[in-house]
């Protein structure tokens, strides 16, 4: 499916991607643990958004698009059918029957909405990543949305996420003014962040924290920091819960690139081996595959090489 074009409009506010999309290690904060991820790229994640609810009538608000997010982001990795049964059920968990009935009639028109978004690929005036282009590509797919929603449905699911790219637009917007000082533009940023709702204002900052702590760790690596002083470094930025998930992605990682090497090193070695006929050589490297690996590490194996 297509990415949201609330990252088109993050992405051209100089916010990273981090913040809306799969994260690096480093960004890895609020995570909780899901014991069986619905797909290896969900691994130490919780369905998101669309709290439970007992209500007959359904509440329609951007919480529940989160969550058919969460899962659309795993095509690719699952099919569409999976991705659909998987939705459903959700629903039905969450949901009185009534109210889950209608969010599946409401996924089903957002999987719509989804595949004319795109059609947007294709139009060449809507490429590019120039201000004018960016804008017109939102009001595009903002006029897809009376296809396929209600004024109010459309509101409830994406009305936070427009006073989002509406903000970032804006930022944009200053910030390749010519005829502003740097001072004017810190000044016209500023007021904007003053004009933002708390909890707006703190999704904007969050990916910023991310980075700025993994470029504090960085440095602090680069000096001969330990996993102690790293630790610290983190707990005091994030919090000792995240610091203590941090550390054990840091564990995993250095386990995983350990494995890697011992990989490459024996699979350079059997690529020189020349007694070897070729189906010998790939039956080799299938086994030392499976013996070092298992099913989801060899799909990451596979995108690694």
């Amino acid at each position: 499916m297509h990415k949201s074009v609330y990252l088109l409009a993050a992405l051209a506010a100089g916010v990273a991607l981090a913040a809306v999309w799969p994260r690096p290690a480093e960004a890895e904060l609020a995570g909780g643990g899901a014991s069986a991820p619905f797909a290896a790229s969900l691994a130490g994640t919780q369905p998101d958004g669309a709290p439970a609810s007992p209500a007959a009538q359904l509440p329609v608000d951007d919480s529940l698009r989160r969550l058919f997010d969460y899962y659309l982001a795993t095509e690719g990795e699952q099919s569409l059918a999976a991705i659909v049964a998987a939705v459903e059920a959700e629903l039905a968990r969450r949901f009185a029957p009534a109210a889950a009935q209608a969010a599946k009639q409401l996924f089903q028109r957002y999987l719509a909405y989804k595949r004319d978004l795109q059609a947007l690929d294709g139009v060449a005036s809507l490429q590019g990543n120039a201000l004018g282009v960016a804008r017109q590509r939102l009001d595009a797919a903002r006029a897809l949305r009376s296809r396929h929603f209600s004024a109010a449905e459309a509101a409830g699911l994406f009305g936070w996420e427009d006073r989002y790219d509406d903000d970032a637009l804006a930022r944009m917007q200053i910030q390749q003014d010519g005829s502003l000082s740097a001072a004017d533009k810190r000044g016209r940023l500023a007021e904007l962040d003053r004009q933002l709702d708390p909890a707006m204002l703190a999704a904007r900052q969050q990916p910023v924290q991310h980075l700025a702590v993994a470029e504090q760790v960085a440095k602090a690596r680069e000096q001969g920091a330990d996993a102690a002083e790293v630790f610290r470094i983190r707990a005091a930025n994030v919090g000792e819960a995240a610091a203590e998930r941090l550390a054990k992605l840091d564990t995993e990682e250095a386990d995983w690139q350990r494995r890697i090497q011992a990989y490459q090193q024996t699979l350079a070695v059997l690529r020189a081996d020349s007694t070897l006929s070729q189906a010998e050589r790939e039956a080799r490297i299938a086994q030392l595959r499976e013996a070092g690996f298992d099913a989801q590490e060899r799909l990451r194996l596979s995108a690694y090489e």
